[in-house]
């Protein structure tokens, strides 16, 4: 039998292998120090979930509108106009089964086959293969050598006539780069009056460091009726399991968003009572996560920094460090030589039983990503860990 083309346009995980080691060296009991987390390690916070279990007991469990509940819209209407100064009207948003396939129904809304996504490098591994998906040809933007931020001139040397969208993201996974409000005008003022549309993926907003300001691209004169906002619950409330995020844009492109979501799935009824709570009711533990975060930031930085072979981008948000380790390509140990990232990564697992994300599928193949989304303790052991590593290369 055959399988449709576009799965085979859909690139395997790299990470795959890795993982499938990390567990095997688990079921022989091994310590396996994980830095490969892409969620917060902390609880949902009590009243959250204290909201779920009203909406288990009260018997909300049947679908709802395949937009979203009317009370959940509108607090995420409130919530884009006190946070964001962004202003919208119910219609205007669309929740979705989590952030990530608000992304994807976008992409299916807007593209035709052959049109042409710009997504700058480094990038979420989703990215280019939910264009492809959508029929669409990622155009990926090399930013290495600006801070891996795309620049205006990068931005307008890449647009084309088949152009139809700039997807990107800030706070930024893998690399924690925050685009600040004279970056994002200066790529408004590439973008606007364009027929071109902006997916702005603003999930980790909320995980932001130091005086750093999350602005949404939306805000800027002459964007709002081109931009669709992407974010939901997931990463600020620790809530990636109850799967709810949401889109926000003019109300033709959520309509056409809901017109295809109400074909495959509806949001689930419990999550949405209790994303309602996370978003209006106390907002104590969002800062309490993001300060640890910031802690344990620190932590690996300062533990990197010792570390002579390794660079790295300094992460403004989200809870990803992004490590460059070109430096110890061409060394050797008792499996061969180091020639990529995902050698390091194997070496690392092998020697160390420490378990990182290689960069290849983030657009970036001479990096690895470690994630802090995890206690202080294991991530001594983890620079304890890297240290060893290198060292043993330089003997």
């Amino acid at each position: 039998m055959q399988i449709a083309n576009r799965v085979q346009q859909v690139e395997k995980s790299e990470t795959l292998r890795v993982k499938e080691k990390a567990l095997e060296l688990r079921r022989q009991g091994v310590d396996v120090i994980d830095l490969t987390a892409g969620e917060p390690d902390f609880p949902t916070p009590s009243h959250i979930c204290a909201a779920g279990e009203a909406a288990i007991r009260d018997g909300f469990t049947k679908y709802t509108a395949s937009a979203g509940i009317p009370e959940l819209r509108q607090a995420i209407v409130d919530k884009l106009s006190r946070e964001n100064q962004l202003q919208y009207q119910p219609e205007q948003i669309i929740v979705t089964v989590g952030a990530k396939p608000a992304i994807i129904t976008a992409l299916w809304a807007i593209l035709n086959p052959g049109d042409e996504v710009i997504i700058p490098a480094p990038y979420w591994v989703s990215y280019p293969q939910q264009v492809r998906m959508a029929d669409g040809v990622p155009v990926i933007v090399d930013t290495r050598d600006s801070g891996f931020k795309i620049t205006p001139q990068a931005l307008e040397n890449h647009i084309t006539p088949r152009t139809r969208a700039f997807l990107f993201n800030s706070p930024c996974n893998p690399t924690g780069v925050v685009y600040t409000p004279d970056e994002l005008q200066a790529l408004a003022d590439v973008l606007k009056g364009r027929n071109i549309w902006i997916l702005s993926d603003e999930i980790y907003e909320k995980i932001i460091f130091d005086d750093q300001v999350h602005r949404s691209i939306a805000g800027y004169d002459g964007l709002y009726h081109q931009t669709i906002v992407i974010n939901g619950v997931s990463k600020a409330y620790a809530m990636t399991g109850w799967r709810i995020g949401y889109a926000a844009g003019p109300t033709e492109i959520i309509q056409a968003m809901n017109r295809l979501q109400s074909h495959f799935t509806t949001p689930p009824s419990i999550s949405q009572k209790a994303a309602l709570v996370a978003l209006t009711g106390d907002q104590s533990p969002v800062e309490e996560m993001r300060r640890r975060f910031q802690k344990r930031r620190d932590i690996l930085v300062d533990g990197l920094k010792q570390i002579p072979g390794l660079s790295f981008v300094y992460p403004e948000g989200a809870f990803y460090l992004f490590v460059n380790v070109s430096g110890l390509f061409g060394r050797k140990w008792n499996r061969g030589v180091l020639k990529t990232s995902l050698d390091v990564c194997d070496y690392l697992i092998e020697t160390q039983h420490l378990v990182a994300v290689p960069g290849k599928g983030f657009g970036a193949p001479d990096y690895i990503r470690l994630s802090f989304a995890t206690s202080e303790a294991v991530l001594e052991k983890a620079i304890v860990a890297l240290k060893q590593a290198v060292q043993a290369l330089n003997q």
